[in-house]
Formats: C-alpha cells, structure tokens, sequence
C-alpha cells in the first residue's frame, strides 16, 4: 500500500471551470467486470476502485477533449453512473483531482501525441501534487525514509518503487529468456572481473534480493566456493529478504545493518561493488550560488558538500541559479568504495541520472528521490584515482530496443483489478504474450493495453539509467595471451 496522500475537497464545478474542456488521462485501462460494470483505479491505491454502469460508462467516453466540463455536468450530472449510486456530478467533481488522476480539465489539450513531453510534466505535475509535498526534500529525509517508514518488504517494489531490476527479476522475453540478475553476472565474467574470482562481493542495498539470487543462477558451484557475499543495507526488513535468498541461492553470505554513505567495513577489503538502483536514494543537498561563491555552509551538511565541490575542483558552470541540488550521498559512496575495495578491485553502478544541468526531484509515494549528475559524479570518480568506463544500462545489458512490453502504468492497474478479483498479477515486463499466458480469460475483458518499445522513453526512461564501472589501480597484472597454432603466448599488464 502506498502512503497516504494528501486529502482534497471536491472539486466545485462552477465558473470558469465549467468552459474548460474535459480529457480522460491517457494510458487509462477499463476494466469489463460484468455485461453491465466496468472499473477503473483512482491513482491513489486507498481510494476504492471506481465503478461504474453503461451511465458511467458513457460518462467516460464523453470526457474526449472537445466537450465541455459545463456541457458534460448539463448531460451527466444527475445520472445515476455508479452500481453504488453515485451521479455524474459526483465523480466530476472528483476525478480531475491528484488523488483520482482519471481525467482533466483544460483550456488546451497538453499535446496531441501521447510521446510529447507535455503529458509526461503534467502527469508529474499531478504526482507531485498527489503527494502531498512541495519544494525541496533532502538532508536526511531519504535515510529517515528508508530506515524508519519501510517496515516491509512485501510488495514494496510493486507500488513505492519499482525498480528495472524488479521489472526483469523473472526471466522475461525482453530479456530473450534470462533475467537482470542474471545478465548482470554475464557481463561481470565477460568484464574479466571473475577471474580471479573476488574473494569478497559486497552489494549495497541489494532490495529483496533477487539480483544476487538470479546471479547465482548464472555461477556454477565451484564457482561460488570460497567467496563472501556481504551485503550492506539501511532498511532492516530488506537485510532478512536478502540473506534468505541469498542462502536458498547457494551464497555464503552475511548482513550488515548500515549506510551506504559511511560503510561499516574494513579498508581494503572488498574485491567487487555491487550498487544497482541505490545512489538517487542517497543524501541532496540544497546548495545556493552564494554559498559556492564564498565557501561558507549554512549547516555542517552545506559546509561538507561545499568541501566537496572546492576539493573536486568541480566545474560547476557559469550560469548556476539561485538555488541548486548537488548529489553529496554519491559523492560520500565514491569515497568509501575507494576505501573499502582492494587495490585492483571492480565496483559496477547503476542509477538513473543526466548528463547536463542540475539534478532534478522525482517524486514517489513517501519520499523524494534525486537524478544523478553523471559529469560530476564521474569527476569525483576520477579525482579519487578510480579508472572508469561509462554507458547507458540498455547498452551495457544488450537489450533489444524494438522489443513491445506493457506500459508500466497499465501494469499497476491490472494489478488492481486482479486484487479485486482474488488473482495472483505480479509488477514485470510483459510482452502481449506474456500478458496473455497471465491473465487468460481475463484479458479480454481489459481495454486500453498498450505497448511500448523497451527503448521508448514513455516506458520507464531506461536510457536514463547509466552504467559506471570502476577499477580502482595496483591489482595484480593479469596475463593476457594470444593463441597462434595451438600455442599460448602470454603477456603482462
């Protein structure tokens, strides 16, 4: 269940609003539960599914963008449109609102294709709103978050926020079979870096443990023998999830309790970092020009992103604004993951994040994440000594773009439906094949499904989330050889 978002009076349909123009939300799923009722879901997860009859049926189908609020009320408004009696009236009043998000009312339409940018602010405009929550979240807000509001694990992924990883967690067609976990274990052998095999892997908030489990999967035992896998995590109920599979996967492994900012582990002692999907969780700060431009915090929090930035040499810009977020929670990791992996060890990263202007908040039920600045958190990587590559995750994972899976958004409300229905619909990537074998007869009775190409930005941005692998100098040499004629010629480097 998602956190209780702000309550909201009706609207009142008077004035200037009833010559606004009425627009169902795009990517809205209609659900046929019988001949004569048909359900859709609100956003907000504590409000009840709406349902409605053939009245409320047509209701829907008239908020088209050419008819008027005004012109809807005077057709609908005293229409009983609900088996629970609700009129017209009733649900207009209520739809447009953050917490319903089933319609809106406008002068213009936001744009006329479904891709466009204007949809997509506005929807986040309309989540922002929903929350309950305004202006800028940070300092310890995330930490506090994690380590106090989370008390389980049980379908956290689903509905707060879910992760690539938990989209590929099963093996999926997308991924021709495998799954994310197990991928990522491909490219780690193919990037060398088990060879040797790490002595010590560390994964730093490792969710409910599915990645290192689907990694297992991809090692055979001999392979796993003789290694640690340690992971650290803020959010205890997650820490139990992922020692259990981890266990069930054949792992030697072990928790600890702790922040991935100041990681409660020895120098030197990890061969291989694991961060997926954690660093826009870690501490923003809200910094101001002026306070760049004379060194001086307003609080030791300030004071220490300040250092930062004057110890980085960090090329801020010309044209900075007022006000600006700067990512100290990553930089603090890259610190620590200099100090605790050994010389020559590997750490693999992997979050959303921009290549160019300020971080920007993404709003989520219950907290406020931060994108990434990947120009300066690279920066930071290469002043610390690390050598570094970097690319986008479809790139690194070797997905296929053209592949079609379910809108995300329509995923969460078939989960719903199915809630309601007393059936089991897990949160993943579907292809229509794939939605076809899970929901059966049922699927039907569904309208509005709609597909995306997994390199789409509309589905779920994944060129927005990069890769950044690390190796930080002084291992060993490794041999490298040639064959010619069946024989080995080895070298050093």
């Amino acid at each position: 269940m998602k956190p209780a978002a702000a309550l909201r009076e009706p609207l009142s349909l008077t004035g200037d609003i009833l010559n606004l123009k009425a627009r169902r939300m795009p990517d809205m799923i209609v659900y046929q539960h019988s001949p004569d009722e048909w359900w859709v879901t609100p956003l907000d997860d504590s409000l009840p599914i709406i349902r409605l009859n053939r009245d409320g049926a047509e209701l829907l189908a008239a908020l088209d963008g050419q008819s008027t609020v005004g012109a809807v009320l005077g057709r609908f408004g005293s229409r009983v449109c609900s088996p629970d009696g609700h009129t017209g009236q009733w649900h207009l009043e209520r739809w447009s609102l953050p917490n319903y998000s089933l319609c809106y009312f406008g002068s213009d339409a936001p744009t006329r294709e479904r891709q466009g940018v204007k949809w997509d602010l506005l929807l986040q405009q309309i989540r922002e709103k929903w929350s309950g929550r305004e202006g800028f979240e940070g300092g310890e807000q995330l930490s506090e978050f994690h380590l106090h509001e989370i008390t389980r694990q049980d379908g956290h992924f689903d509905v707060i926020e879910t992760t690539v990883s938990h989209l590929f967690r099963e093996p999926c067609e997308a991924l021709q079979g495998s799954t994310y976990g197990r991928l990522l274990m491909k490219r780690i052998r193919q990037l060398g870096w088990w060879s040797p095999k790490p002595k010590i892997v560390l994964e730093v908030g490792g969710g409910v443990g599915y990645v290192s489990r689907e990694m297992a999967k991809e090692l055979l035992p001999f392979e796993r023998q003789g290694l640690r896998y340690v992971f650290v995590d803020i959010t205890r109920p997650f820490l139990r999830s992922q020692l259990q599979l981890a266990r069930e996967a054949g792992w030697d492994s072990r928790g600890v309790h702790g922040n991935a900012e100041w990681l409660p582990l020895r120098d030197a002692s990890v061969d291989l970092i694991i961060d997926n999907e954690n660093l826009a969780d870690m501490t923003p700060v809200l910094l101001t020009r002026s306070g760049v431009e004379s060194g001086q915090g307003r609080n030791p929090l300030h004071q220490e992103a300040l250092d930062w930035i004057r110890r980085l040499r960090l090329p801020l810009g010309t044209d900075l604004p007022a006000d600006f977020v700067f990512n100290l929670g990553p930089v603090r990791f890259l610190a620590e993951a200099w100090r605790i992996l050994k010389p020559g060890g590997h750490a693999i990263l992997i979050e959303f994040g921009i290549e160019q202007g300020l971080p920007a908040p993404v709003k989520l039920p219950g907290h406020t994440e931060y994108e990434v600045q990947y120009t300066h958190f690279r920066h930071a990587a290469r002043w610390l000594g690390f050598q570094e590559q970097y690319l986008a995750l479809p790139q690194f994972l070797g997905l296929r773009p053209d592949t079609r899976v379910l809108c995300t958004g329509a995923a969460y409300a078939i989960q719903r439906f199915c809630e309601a229905e007393g059936r089991p619909f897990a949160i993943r990537a579907y292809t229509e094949t794939e939605l076809s074998k899970a929901l059966g007869d049922m699927l039907p009775r569904l309208m509005g499904c709609h597909y995306h190409e997994i390199s789409d930005p509309a589905w779920f941005g994944l060129w927005d989330f990069k890769v950044v692998l690390l190796e930080k100098p002084g291992g060993v040499p490794k041999p490298v050889y040639q064959e010619t004629k069946g024989f080995r010629w080895y070298s050093q480097r």
